[in-house]
């Protein structure tokens, strides 16, 4: 009988060693896929660095607006300069659906693409923001934008 009852402790035993491995496991993988989950998010919800590389929003339109798109773009400056990068996305997107010839209504957005890190959004917004200016005659907006297209290609060399 004694045998029996070794037999049966080192069965205990095993089943507490492999219950403690399933426990640590679970506890790694888990905090890993937590740690992975929130830095996601930080990264998506922020820009990627501290320093944003256009802090300020284009204030005006260079074109009378509707009432409605007048308040979405007002809405979106003052998003941009509170840092709420999807809320500025949004409003200038409404604005561009309202008035679709509004140049900074396309320049404000990528902007603020570009201080996301979303580059190929970025610039498509900037060129399109850049033809605008450029069928309406606005030559400092047409400047300012290949200007600010120069930075994102000196930033993305510095990366």
């Amino acid at each position: 009988m004694t045998e029996y009852g070794d037999i049966k402790t080192i069965a205990a035993a095993m089943a507490d060693i492999v219950s403690l491995e399933f426990w640590v496991w679970l506890v790694v993988i888990g905090g890993t896929l937590a740690v992975g989950m929130i830095s996601m998010s930080r990264a998506y919800l922020r820009p990627p660095s501290k320093t944003l590389l256009f802090p300020r929003p284009q204030p005006q339109s260079s074109l009378p607006l509707s009432q409605a798109a007048r308040l979405s773009f007002e809405q979106g400056c003052e998003a941009f300069k509170q840092q709420q990068f999807r809320r500025t996305i949004d409003r200038f997107a409404q604005v561009i659906a309202a008035e679709p010839n509004c140049a900074e209504a396309f320049h404000n957005r990528g902007l603020m693409q570009a201080n996301l890190g979303n580059d190929n959004y970025a610039i498509a917004d900037l060129l399109q923001a850049s033809d605008l200016y450029d069928r309406q005659g606005t030559k400092a907006g047409l400047e300012q934008v290949k200007a600010q297209l120069q930075q994102m290609a000196t930033r993305s060399q510095d990366k």
